[in-house]
């Protein structure tokens, strides 16, 4: 029996990108994972997004999000609530910075719990594709974000408070 592929729907705008992070964070129940080039505060600061991600990790023992940003510094000159959340829970999540040899992926991404899947192809690009339902295709882009991450090193700017 052949499964008909998943449809994606198409994500135009920040503020709908946001949203739909924002649906990810409230259905996830044990990982969400991020890939950004800057984590602009546009999108990942957005209070309803950062109250949800708080949310999801007080609501589920083993919640964990996992945030993978390419450019640490240029993303904390607008540090943000969801920056500050790490802060006072990182037990539960963790940022990290592409290693210098995968500075060029500048692919952003959003996978909770190995099922649904938020991609654009640059971080510029005001398109994206969400497939609520397509644990294939998100768990192929999460073997390649898990790679990420290991190769990745923990980002002091994230972790630092600037007194």
């Amino acid at each position: 029996m052949d499964r008909e592929p998943p449809s994606a729907s198409l994500i135009v705008g920040r503020q709908a990108y946001a949203a739909i992070l924002e649906q990810m964070a409230a259905s996830a129940r044990m990982e969400l994972v991020i890939l950004s080039h800057a984590f602009d505060a546009a999108v990942y600061g957005a209070e309803p997004l950062v109250e949800r991600v708080k949310a999801f990790c007080l609501a589920h023992e083993r919640a964990r999000v996992r945030v993978l940003v390419n450019q640490p510094a240029l993303a904390m000159r607008s540090a943000h609530r969801f920056v500050e959340l790490g802060r006072r829970m990182p037990s539960r999540i963790g940022f990290r910075q592409l290693d210098d040899e995968d500075r060029g992926v500048i692919e952003e991404l959003a996978i909770g719990d190995g099922r649904s899947l938020l991609h654009r192809e640059t971080p510029d690009q005001l398109e994206a594709r969400y497939l609520a339902d397509a644990p294939l295709e998100a768990r192929l882009h999460l073997k390649t974000f898990d790679e990420l991450w290991e190769r990745g090193v923990p980002a002091r700017e994230f972790s630092e408070l600037k007194i």
